[in-house]
């Protein structure tokens, strides 16, 4: 009766052991993980791509690249410079133009086809004014409502944590 009951001491005294070295593990990587969650993000947030070729939603990066942010064009990874010309954009929402960022976009197709709109023609030009607004020249309306193309203010840009939008996910 006495070899038996030895034999269970010593399975629990190790069940006992590796229960308490899993728990330790367990305890380090949690203190580790939730010390990593509490770091500022070190990582910047991607530039928008821009296409400009009429196939692919351009809305976003277009919407960035009036505001002044960086964009790169899709094709050859280069910065969208001040001047765009001769591009056609496929969009799918708003597009606002923002005065005093410098830009000038020239020659060039914006269309909306669930909204059958397009504009297209001359120049945009968003002076360096932020106060003043941006100017048009020889642009074409088809299918555009009677408020389009009027100025009015556009929403706040979205606040930014060390150059990231607040609602971007990092990891």
């Amino acid at each position: 009766m006495i070899g038996p009951q030895c034999g269970r001491s010593a399975r629990r005294e190790r069940v006992s052991a590796l229960t308490l070295v899993a728990a330790a593990v367990f305890a380090a990587l949690t203190a580790l993980a939730s010390a990593k969650a509490e770091e500022p993000s070190k990582c910047a947030a991607a530039p928008h791509l821009l296409w400009g070729d009429g196939e692919h939603d351009d809305t976003a990066a277009l919407n960035a690249w009036f505001r002044g942010e960086t964009v790169v064009w899709a094709q050859t990874h280069e910065k969208a410079g001040a001047e765009i010309t001769d591009r056609t954009f496929l969009l799918s929402s708003t597009v606002y133009v923002s005065g005093g960022t410098g830009l000038r976009l020239e020659h060039f197709r914006m269309i909306w086809p669930w909204r059958k709109e397009v504009v297209s023609g001359g120049t945009i030009t968003t002076g360096y004014d932020p106060n003043a607004e941006p100017r048009t020249e020889g642009i074409a309306m088809v299918g555009a409502d009677p408020d389009e193309g009027v100025p009015y203010e556009s929403p706040a840009p979205e606040p930014l944590d060390h150059g990231v939008p607040r609602h971007c996910l990092t990891s």
